[in-house]
């Protein structure tokens, strides 16, 4: 994973799942999806909920609270209990979930981030500390999922999407229509640099488009050697990584 990346991962998220929080295998699916949320409540409360003993219904991956600090109550390799049950999917208008069908339940295949906040105020407009985190936060969750699963997801509103986009009856204002969607997006697409060596190349946005796309990879130093020459293994390693993403 890129170096950045883990660095500010291990300096800004703060782990406070514990042995209460709900959470289940994956039954063999890799994460898909980013499922964004708004938590109808303060972080504390939020927090106090996931990790509660009489909480058997729910929980999260993430949580970004209006400061802009992190929260980690799932592992990402488990699921969270955070999108709803197969009932739900009857209202789905998400792709993904369409294409997975009804029988297979959107928490085994998504990472879930709530944001705080309470509908009736913000509607899911963010902080603009809240926003800069969570545009990280969908970087880091990316990169996690590409260096665990060699699985790229997209970055569009196919892959980053709201629970309404899940339960558009149930949770009709999960996030909210203010929720911040295209600057997330448009973040992931042109500002985030996978690389520390990459910066001011002349190939700079096909390298990042590349990646993106689940083409290339780079070096365990989180470098990509630009004008190294390719190696056959190397062209073998880039066929596959876009075999695996499509």
């Amino acid at each position: 994973m890129n170096k950045k990346l883990m660095k500010w991962a291990d300096e800004n998220i703060i782990f406070v799942g514990n042995s209460n929080t709900n959470r289940s295998n994956r039954r063999g699916h890799r994460p898909e999806m980013i499922v964004n949320h708004i938590s109808e409540g303060s972080i504390s409360s939020l927090i106090n909920w996931f990790t509660n003993t009489t909480n058997t219904e729910s929980s999260a991956h993430f949580a970004v609270d209006r400061q802009g600090k992190v929260y980690q109550f799932v592992d990402i390799e488990d699921n969270a209990w955070a999108n709803g049950l197969t009932s739900g999917i009857g209202n789905a208008t998400a792709s993904v979930v369409l294409q997975k069908g009804k029988d297979i339940n959107p928490n085994w295949y998504s990472v879930s981030i709530e944001h705080e906040g309470v509908y009736s105020q913000t509607k899911g407009q963010l902080t603009p500390k809240q926003l800069e985190s969570t545009k990280i936060l969908h970087s880091y969750i990316i990169e996690y999922i590409y260096d665990k699963y060699s699985f790229k997801i997209k970055p569009n509103r196919d892959r980053i999407i709201g629970h309404k986009e899940i339960d558009k009856v149930q949770r009709a204002n999960c996030p909210g229509e203010l929720f911040p969607f295209d600057e997330i997006i448009d973040y992931l697409r042109n500002y985030s640099e996978p690389f520390l060596d990459i910066s001011g190349h002349w190939a700079k946005e096909q390298i990042i488009k590349a990646y993106q796309d689940g083409w290339i990879k780079g070096y365990p130093d989180g470098t990509f050697q630009p004008d190294k020459p390719i190696t056959r293994a190397e062209v073998v390693a880039i066929i596959l990584a876009k075999h695996n993403s499509d």
